[in-house]
């Protein structure tokens, strides 16, 4: 996923902005005569480094009268919403669904800043995040953190799946989930390729509901990461005989789920993510 880049390089004057075309240490020199350390233990690990385009007056407030007087008050970060401007100048054409005014993030006054380091903190985790992704979004989202402690869950962090591999942080489509621009099935089969369609007889999506009707994404006491203990309660909540427009009468009568045999639901239907051969999803 691409994301924001977020680094805040030491001022320069207004006039070395415009040397587009110019390395950032270069044209920051006037910055590094007395910032030499700021290069020398962090600039120089960050992708900002290599830009030809990025130079500390894009991130700092006031280099002008900071390089007249070299006082640490008179010059300041861009943060907030003013350090998403700037961020944005360089990264609104990579950051997918992003909508400043919209953004669930902003909203609640998380800026780039919060979740991107600052060149201050040397080598940190790729995209230049301020710690551990999963930390990182946990340390928000603590609901989530209690799911993902439940014994089935994704296992975030260990091997390359992250929170970003099915959520964008900047936007998401249209939903306060923050799934990217594929939506909920697209981003689940693009790992569960098996369970992808189209089918003939499709189950659930296409339907009704979606891979989030049956299965908890983050963590479930259940295997499968089912949303319930038993199979048939989970199936039950949809193929049930009341007369409440579900999809009742699915289930035929000599269906009698007080006995073992029938509990089990996927014993016979074993196709129940859809079948291009067994309207009943048996195969």
């Amino acid at each position: 996923m691409k994301t924001i880049l977020f680094l805040l390089i030491p001022a320069v004057s207004w006039a070395y902005a415009q040397e587009a075309a110019v390395d950032s240490v270069e044209a920051s020199a006037e910055c590094l005569d007395c910032h030499e350390e700021v290069y020398e233990d962090v600039l120089k690990y960050t992708p900002h480094r290599h830009s030809k385009k990025v130079a500390c007056v894009d991130c700092h407030v006031n280099p002008a009268e900071h390089l007249e007087d070299a006082d640490v008050g008179n010059i300041s970060l861009a943060v907030g919403k003013e350090g998403m401007a700037a961020c944005l100048k360089c990264h609104e054409s990579d950051i997918h669904e992003i909508r400043p005014k919209k953004n669930q993030h902003a909203s609640a006054d998380v800026f780039c800043e919060d979740c991107h380091a600052m060149h201050r903190d040397p080598n940190p985790p790729e995209p230049l995040l301020a710690s551990v992704q999963k930390k990182l979004c946990t340390d928000c989202h603590t609901d989530i953190a209690n799911l993902l402690r439940k014994p089935f869950n994704h296992n975030l962090g260990h091997g390359t799946m992250q929170c970003s591999s099915c959520h964008n942080p900047h936007g998401g489509k249209g939903n306060k989930r923050y799934l990217d621009h594929r939506g909920e099935e697209a981003t689940c089969v693009s790992c569960h390729t098996e369970k992808k369609g189209p089918f003939v007889f499709e189950h659930v999506t296409g339907v009704t509901g979606s891979c989030g009707s049956c299965h908890e994404a983050h963590g479930s006491s259940n295997p499968k990461q089912l949303t319930r203990a038993h199979v048939s309660q989970l199936c039950l909540e949809c193929h049930s005989t009341s007369p409440s427009g579900l999809l009742g009468s699915q289930p035929s009568s000599s269906h009698n789920l007080r006995s073992p045999r029938f509990r089990e639901c996927t014993t016979c239907h074993t196709a129940i993510h859809g079948s291009s051969r067994s309207p009943l999803l048996l195969k």
